[in-house]
């Protein structure tokens, strides 16, 4: 109901932030008429949050610690993230890890994005600064 619509610590004020932050920060050329739908929710296995823009674009915004482990996390988001994308008819998926210092993640990120099988030519991996994501609009909360 209406908690989908200010899901996450989003409400309806900050999707001009959330327009900007996909035209600026990830690159994405989506017309205008996209963003007339902003659906953002927390993920439905509750990693991180989900943003659904226009029906074409499906982006997951995950916390990541660069830890060796999170290989596999970002593989089964991957996976997760292609399937939704394919199951519901989007365009687009981008797996978006969020991490105070994107540096030491970087690698780790971009090798197990390489090696998955379900990686194609419409998912697109970012990995971004935390502080560049909460410039754009503030980073739900994910204790209770």
């Amino acid at each position: 109901g209406l908690t989908d619509v200010a899901y996450a610590g989003l409400s309806m004020k900050e999707y001009p932030q959330i327009k900007r932050f996909v035209r600026d920060a990830l690159g994405c050329a989506c017309p205008d008429e996209v963003f007339r739908r902003i659906v953002c929710k927390a993920a439905d296995n509750g990693q991180g949050t989900k943003i659904e823009i226009g029906g074409r674009l499906l982006i997951y915004l995950i916390d990541v610690d660069p830890a060796p482990w999170c290989i596999d996390e970002i593989a089964a988001a991957l996976q997760r993230g292609v399937a939704e994308r394919n199951r519901r008819g989007f365009n687009r998926f981008r797996l978006l890890l969020v991490a105070p210092r994107p540096e030491r993640l970087y690698s780790t990120a971009c090798q197990a994005f390489e090696n998955s099988p379900y990686r194609d030519d419409r998912a697109h991996l970012h990995v971004v600064d935390a502080a560049t994501v909460s410039s754009f609009f503030p980073l739900p909360k994910n204790d209770a």
